[in-house]
């Protein structure tokens, strides 16, 4: 098993961010993805994200803790060589204009395309997070 984590603390309230994120939508808004689409609500609700590229990832929420904003997604299907992908998303409260996003992963990869797997989910997760400080700025 193959582990990833980004642990960043932004200045934007915690609040904020946890709707932005805890919502399954808009994705595009703060991430690489061009475009997605969600349908449903919360735990089972499904996204469908669009790379740039055209090549589509298939996401399912399982989990939403609103008590300690947290999340869990997994990957159903999508153009990574990774197995059993399984993410948790939680952001916690610093101060009442700043908090801490922990984005990561845990999955099966091969040993030869592990590297290249770590390097991709970490610079989308540190991308991730830097954009939601900026878009919490732009719409305050």
């Amino acid at each position: 098993m193959t582990e990833v984590n980004v642990t960043k603390t932004i200045q934007a309230p915690a609040n904020k961010i946890w709707e932005t994120i805890s919502s399954f939508r808009g994705i595009e808004k703060f991430s690489p993805i061009a475009k997605s689409v969600t349908e449903g609500e919360g735990a089972g609700a499904k996204r469908t994200c669009y790379m740039p590229d055209g090549a589509e990832i298939h996401e399912v929420l399982t989990e939403v803790d609103q008590d300690v904003m947290q999340l869990q997604y997994i990957i159903t299907e999508g153009p990574f060589p990774v197995q059993g992908y399984l993410s948790t998303v939680k952001v916690t409260e610093v101060d009442q204009n700043s908090c801490t996003v922990s984005w990561g992963s845990q999955y099966e990869v091969s040993d030869e395309a592990a590297p290249d797997m770590k390097e991709l989910f970490e610079g989308f997760y540190n991308v991730i997070i830097d954009s939601l400080e900026t878009l919490s700025k732009g719409s305050n």
